[in-house]
């Protein structure tokens, strides 16, 4: 490490400065995501102050969904460091010549400053995968030049044989010249002039219009048109041309025969590649870990996803990794391991203020007029432009077919009209866009445009049969949540943007585990809508609307039997063939799912028969309205639910039963040396902590 000094003091300090400066700039830039500012900061602090203690590289991986600023940060961060210049950036999709790009791009840093500091980024690293779906590995992965670098850093790179064509070449007609007696002092060409210049194809240069040849031109051994190619064989020695031509001119033939055999050796010698003192960022996609990925509907809840993705662990990361690298290629990853979160809803309408500011920023610098843009507007952007699981790429798209668009009309509109104003507001009303001048504080004029709205148009209530053939089966998904699982729903909705699912019912139980005594009730409630749709319509008018219910059920029960031990038996159950033999065969098996399957219809059937007068309400609401959200759920419950009662309803899952079941064996178990017996009624999920 340095002596301490003044000046590596005041170099310290400095730096530290810059990379607190750079953090206090991203969290400006970038909303939601200050807790990963934080820790990307933390990760490179060490690498951007004190690079002398440093002998591997430092890798730090990002993960995320795609358009959460995973690629974004970083550059800006590269930015704001000053270390644009040093950042070497590659995508690693699919690309038959990836590694190839990627040796040619190591290869310059290895010919403009060989280990020193820079910075690296491997972006979409989850298409550097090394092994296929089933495990195996996959035949051709061009990418063992990044392992390396992951590892130590250094890595030997081929040797150019092309570099060295024109050079080999040049030495095989020098080494001719002077056998036969050509004379070379410091570099030029004393004797054969003409012989020399003919065979080297020189004639242009040297002989006039007249073909009169010109004898006081200097005629150098090595013509000026082999020195780039001398120059790029002998990278790690020379760094100009004009350092080559400083030693040529000093050479006489055999000389110069020994400095290109020099060069040649040179150029084939082994490059070994010195990035240990680089920082690596490893930015990536991982499908396996935000199992939500794969869900594009607009419909579902941000905050939700917001609060399964902080749930995701750096284990889980690992785990996902697993599936496409092998376990010591992971560890090369080392456990720098970043996570991204989804964004909730409040982050979302951030991200929208942000960039209505930066059009409002560029408007006022350029036409000294200002924007404003109220609440309608840009719950309006909210509602066409949020994917929850795609980022902020859809809603850029939405503020460009909006607002942008837009711009050029207003602009044309002042001077046709000869208008003056200073401010322009936008509003949203009745599918139209509304823009009102002002001078100072007095409206001026106004602009109306109809905004296309895909989104809100799939959204529109549709008063039919369809609606209401979906709101009664959500209800009765919704209806056997809350009396059999005592969970309200969080929304029910009658029509879905998502064209694979009519309706949807979005339950989320407060606990996270299953336990024997939820499998009928939670059967039941798959298997609502089916019911409801039976008991409200007939059974001659059931639609098929409920085969993914069907599935889903019976893919459930067979699960909890033949695998998780959950009837009578606690073993794994298969069919009859090769498997059997590390599974057990039950021909009674499929009709114990049958007989679990039974129990659950009739469960089913008798609390929505009990409750058939909240089910027509809610059902009914549903029928004229899109959707039914948890407070609105519960108040139908307590205005028209036979059997509901609030206090049941599981608001917290932590203390439900099995903590404090344990704490009181514990306790009986010391006082009185013997165990408590454990009721049906102790078992109860309804069981909650203020009623022990």
């Amino acid at each position: 490490m340095k002596k301490i000094t003044k000046k590596y003091r005041d170099e310290i300090l400095k730096k530290e400065e810059l990379l607190n400066r750079a953090k206090e700039k991203l969290k400006e830039e970038f909303v939601g995501i200050d807790k990963v500012i934080d820790e990307v900061i933390d990760s490179i602090s060490s690498w951007f102050l004190f690079p002398d203690l440093q002998e591997r590289p430092v890798v730090v991986n990002l993960w995320g969904l795609t358009g959460t600023g995973k690629t974004a940060l970083v550059n800006r961060l590269t930015y704001y460091l000053k270390w644009e210049e040093k950042h070497f950036s590659f995508d690693l999709r699919e690309k038959k010549d990836r590694n190839n790009d990627i040796e040619n791009t190591l290869e310059d840093i290895y010919i403009n400053g060989n280990g020193g500091q820079l910075i690296l980024t491997f972006d979409e690293f989850q298409h550097a995968k090394t092994l296929n779906e089933t495990g195996g590995e996959l035949e051709e992965t061009p990418n063992k030049i990044i392992w390396e670098l992951l590892d130590s850093g250094k890595f030997q790179i081929s040797p150019d044989y092309w570099s060295i064509y024109d050079v080999t070449t040049l030495l095989k007609k020098f080494k001719f010249f002077l056998r036969n007696s050509m004379k070379v002092v410091n570099g030029e060409v004393l004797s054969h002039k003409k012989f020399f210049i003919k065979e080297m194809d020189l004639t242009r240069d040297y002989y006039d219009n007249d073909d009169k040849f010109n004898n006081k031109l200097r005629l150098p051994f090595v013509p000026d048109t082999y020195l780039e190619g001398i120059l790029t064989a002998s990278r790690n020695k020379f760094s100009t041309i004009k350092e080559i031509q400083d030693v040529l001119d000093k050479l006489d033939g055999n000389e110069t025969v020994e400095f290109l055999e020099g060069i040649i050796d040179i150029a084939l010698s082994p490059k070994i590649i010195d990035c240990s003192k680089s920082l690596v960022f490893v930015i990536g996609n991982l499908d396996e870990a935000y199992q939500m990925s794969d869900n594009f509907d607009p419909d579902i809840s941000a905050d939700e996803f917001h609060e399964l993705s902080l749930k995701i662990s750096v284990t889980q990361i690992k785990s996902a990794l697993r599936l496409r690298f092998r376990s010591e290629q992971i560890a090369r990853l080392g456990n720098s391991h970043i996570i991204y979160p989804a964004f909730s809803t409040n982050t979302f309408y951030k991200i929208i203020d942000l960039e209505l500011n930066k059009i409002t920023s560029k408007v006022y610098e350029s036409q000294n007029i200002k924007l404003e843009f109220d609440e309608t507007i840009k719950n309006v952007i909210y509602k066409e432009g949020v994917y929850p699981t795609q980022g902020t790429r859809p809603i850029f798209t939405t503020i460009h077919n909006i607002i942008s668009t837009k711009l050029g009309k207003i602009i044309v509109e002042m001077i046709l009209k000869n208008l003056k104003a200073d401010k322009i507001k936008f509003s949203f009303n009745n599918k139209k866009v509304i823009m009102n001048y002002y001078l100072g504080n007095q409206f001026v004029h106004k602009i109306e445009e109809t905004q296309l709205l895909k989104l809100e148009k799939l959204r529109e209530n549709k008063n039919d049969d369809m609606q209401s053939i979906v709101a009664v089966h959500e209800c009765g998904h919704a209806i056997c949540a809350i009396f059999l699982l005592k969970t309200i729903p969080e929304v029910i909705h009658s029509i879905s943007v998502n064209d694979r699912k009519l309706g949807t019912t979005y339950t989320k139980f407060p606990w996270e585990y299953l336990s024997k005594k939820e499998i009928l009730s939670r059967t039941a409630m798959m298997l609502g809508g089916y019911v409801a749709e039976k008991l409200i319509f007939g059974e001659e008018n059931l639609t098929a609307g409920s085969e993914s219910d069907i599935e889903k059920a019976t893919f459930f029960v067979s699960d909890m039997i033949k695998n998780s031990g959950m009837d009578n038996f606690p073993a794994k159950f298969n069919e009859k063939d090769f498997r059997t033999n590390y599974n057990l065969y039950n021909p009674d098996v499929n009709n114990q799912v049958k007989n679990w399957i039974e129990k659950s219809l009739r469960l089913a059937e008798n609390i929505l028969s009990d409750e058939e007068t909240l089910l027509l309400q809610m059902a009914n609401f549903l029928s004229d309205n899109r959707l039914m959200e948890k407070e609105l759920i519960e108040e139908y419950c307590l205005k028209y639910g036979l059997n509901f009662n609030s206090e049941t309803i599981i608001r917290n899952g932590d203390f439900l039963f099995y903590r404090n079941h344990l704490k009181e064996k514990v306790k009986n178990v010391s006082r009185n040396k013997f165990q408590l017996p454990i009721s049906s009624s102790e078992l109860c999920l309804n069981k909650t902590k203020k009623q022990e």
